[in-house]
């Protein structure tokens, strides 16, 4: 629906869902092992000294969420990462985003988290497994990363978190 999934005022999301107005990474999906969130924190741990400003959201809930808590914890990432559960106005969330990140290494069609993402014009990092590489163009309207690789995820996502026109440019 791309009369609820389009690009929407920053600012104005992040003030309407409590979110601090500051840089945000973002991924929606279940929280299941195969979508990747482990390997998403510990790239985000790994590039705070680089990005102290940018924060992590995680939309979505599943049987691994006490897991990826705690293992936010025992990385210390305190408020810089925000667990926001299940929402049904995903579309908001998405539009509060600067970058939407999926890590996925198992077997996946086209997810709707991309889809979504994209109809709101956020650049994207993923992996080419499944169907994903037929929505997101690598170099073009986002990132392919290799799966299960921490370091080649931060490296693209550091890319991108520090070039504003890139992120513009691949949305």
């Amino acid at each position: 629906d791309l009369d609820r999934f389009a690009p929407r005022d920053r600012l104005a999301m992040r003030r309407k869902l409590g979110i601090p107005d500051m840089p945000t990474l973002g991924i929606v999906a279940t929280l299941r092992d195969w979508k990747g969130h482990a390997y998403l924190i510990d790239a985000f741990h790994a590039l705070r000294a680089r990005f102290p400003n940018w924060q992590l959201l995680i939309i979505g809930d599943g049987p691994q969420r006490a897991n990826l808590e705690q293992q936010a914890r025992r990385l210390a990432l305190g408020d810089s990462i925000r667990f926001v559960g299940n929402q049904d106005n995903v579309e908001e969330w998405l539009n509060a985003l600067d970058l939407f990140v999926l890590p996925s290494y198992g077997e996946e069609g086209v997810p709707q988290g991309i889809m979504q993402a994209m109809a709101c014009g956020l650049a994207v990092v993923s992996t080419p497994v499944g169907a994903i590489r037929e929505a997101v163009v690598d170099g073009v309207t986002g990132v392919l990363v290799e799966p299960r690789n921490t370091d080649a995820l931060a490296q693209d996502l550091a890319r991108l978190m520090s070039d504003e026109n890139l992120r513009r440019q691949k949305g």
